[in-house]
This record gives C-alpha cells, structure tokens and sequence, in this order.
C-alpha cells in the first residue's frame, strides 16, 4: 500500500468520523432550564359587557431557557376544567413574560371554548413557551379561572312593543330588530295572558305609533290597538315597507338523532317566564339535533358557524358526547341577537 493509498484511506475515515458526530448532535435534545410557572392576579372574574374594556386578569411566569441563545415566544392557552388542551383557544404574548387581559378578551375566549353564556363555569390556564423547529415546547401547570360569559349584544335599529300585557310602557317594552337596517323587524314575545292589546312604537315613546287599520295583519300610524286573543310565546315579522305584520305562536322543542326522539319526534322545551328562555334537562348522545317550533320546519334553527347563535334554518347542531345535558334557546333579545346552549 503506497504512500497516496494510506492517505486517502486516513481522510475517508476521518470524513466518516465527522458525520457519524454530526448525526449525533442531530439527535442531542436540548433541556430547557426554569419553569414556565403560571401565576394569575384573580381566580375569580365578574365580566359584564359594560366593563368590556377594563382589565380582567393578569398573568405573569417566569422566563424559560433552552439552553442556547433563542427567542422564546410565549402563548396562553384555554381549556375547559379538566381538559387536555388538544385544541386549546390560544392568546398569542410574544416574548413578554406577563399579559394582561381585558374583560372584552378573556369573554371571547371563554365564548370560542363554548362556555355557556350567563352561567359561571371553570376554565385551565396554562402558558406555553416555544423555540419553533424540533425543540418540544414547555407548558406550566393550569392554573383555574371561574367566570360567567356574557354574548355580545349587537344593537340593531329596532321598533318597541308596549301593550296591555306590560302596562303600556314604551319606556320598558320588548322590542323587534331589524339585523339587515332594512325597515323589517322580527323578534319574540310573551303574552302571559288572553286578549292583549299592544302597539308598535319607532323610539321608547309615544310621538309616533303604528296600530292596526281596517286589514288583518296591516298597520297605520296611529291605527287602533292590535288584539291577539290566546295567550302565548309569539313571533313577530313587521314590515314598515309594506305596513304589514304577522304574529306566529310558537311553542318549541329539540329535535335530531342525538334526542331521544331521533328526527321523528320532537323533545318539548318548557319556557321560563323569569329569564325569558326554553328550556330542558335531556338526555343526549354524540349526534346532531336542531331547534324547532310547533312540530314542523317552518321555523327552524341550527348554527351555521357554530357560535352559539343559532340561524334560521341552518346546519344541524352536533353534541360532541353523549350524556345529561341542559338545554336553554334565548329568543328574547330580538333578531340577531339569539343565543343557545348545551351544556352538562
């Protein structure tokens, strides 16, 4: 073996070294040092559409380091008591090492979890601190947070319903939103009793009033009162385009293959007189199901996004898991501003 062979032979290996020690470090896993340790301001918050703007709580952690020189981005993520974070709601910090958030914030987030509105539910907190490529990112011990959403109220043009029913008051009467700004108004409203009398009215007072004319179902200004006869939960479409209402009882219920009905017949919802909704303790499996009125699909609702909100003939409801929920629809707050929920 010559001189030139040896040599060759010498730098083959030597190439063969380096990689093998390349590969190796490939496969070093970097041990990040600290904790990314959760500490929250309350563990208790009030949140009130009013206050939207004020700070809710505020988070701070430690910074985490992963043994080399990187940025570290942090991100607060969401999840119902008890949950596995496998698809969190997240709220991005950047490299700060606290975050403050608003009431209008933390109710968003709370709202993308599909916590039910206006009933006070548990939530874990955790912050997660990240370097992208290979490297695992760190996560801290959830930290638990007890607070009631509020669905935001989107104030739309709106005619107001005073009557018999409510002593005559514009000042205190339900109202009918018009979610297009188009002149038509659709909502609904209660008749404890028989034979209310009522009007509508443009603002909450009585300088102009629409009442009935001569037709059924049209209106005038200062037509004479309109009379429904039966008690009951009715809805109401008012045209001032045309000058022409109508008003559909309605009694409501659930139904779909996740009730116990299935889709052939319906589960009854029960109205609540003193917070103005439907509904329900009922026994659900892991399907779908809609809401509907009197027995039939002329007015029906489902949730095209899901928000929460439900749509006119929209797409089917699903029900992630089986079990005894409570069901409550919230038709009180006029068009584009019904709310539902499904919750155990």
């Amino acid at each position: 073996m010559n001189y030139f062979t040896k040599l060759a032979g010498l730098g083959l290996m030597a190439t063969l070294f380096l990689a093998s020690c390349d590969k190796d470090e490939d496969r070093a896993v970097i041990q990040p040092g600290g904790t990314a340790a959760l500490k929250a301001s309350t563990s208790s918050v009030t949140l009130a559409q009013a206050n939207a703007s004020a700070n809710a709580v505020t988070y701070t952690w430690e910074p985490v380091s992963f043994g080399y020189q990187a940025a570290v981005k942090y991100v607060l993520q969401f999840d119902k008591k008890g949950g596995t974070f496998a698809s969190p709601v997240e709220i991005e910090v950047g490299n700060a090492t606290t975050r403050t958030l608003t009431v209008a914030e933390l109710n968003s987030a709370l709202i993308r979890l599909k916590m039910a509105p206006g009933v006070a539910g548990n939530v874990d907190v955790r912050v997660k601190a990240s370097v992208g490529g290979t490297t695992e990112p760190v996560v801290s011990a959830a930290s638990s947070l007890t607070a009631s959403p509020y669905l935001v109220f989107i104030e739309y043009p709106s005619i107001f319903v005073p009557g018999s029913y409510q002593g005559w008051s514009p000042e205190t009467a339900p109202f009918l939103a018009s979610v297009n700004s188009n002149k038509v108004y659709e909502g609904y409203i209660n008749f404890p009793t028989a034979d209310n009398m009522f009007k509508f009215t443009p603002a909450r007072n009585w300088d102009n009033d629409y009442g009935t004319d001569t037709a059924p179902g049209t209106l005038k200004a200062k037509g004479g009162d309109i009379k429904l006869a039966e008690a009951g939960y009715y809805r109401f479409i008012v045209d001032l385009n045309t000058m022409k209402y109508t008003a559909d009882k309605t009694t409501w219920a659930v139904i779909g293959s996740a009730t116990p009905g299935g889709w052939d017949k319906d589960t009854p919802l029960t109205y609540d007189a003193t917070r103005k909704v439907w509904t329900a303790t009922v026994a659900l499996k892991a399907d779908e199901l809609k809401f509907r009125a009197n027995g039939a699909w002329d007015i029906e609702y489902g949730d095209n996004e899901p928000d929460n909100m439900p749509d006119l003939k929209g797409k089917n409801i699903k029900v992630p898991a089986a079990g005894t929920y409570t069901v409550t629809l919230d038709l009180s707050k006029g068009a584009g501003n019904y709310s539902y929920s499904i919750e155990k």
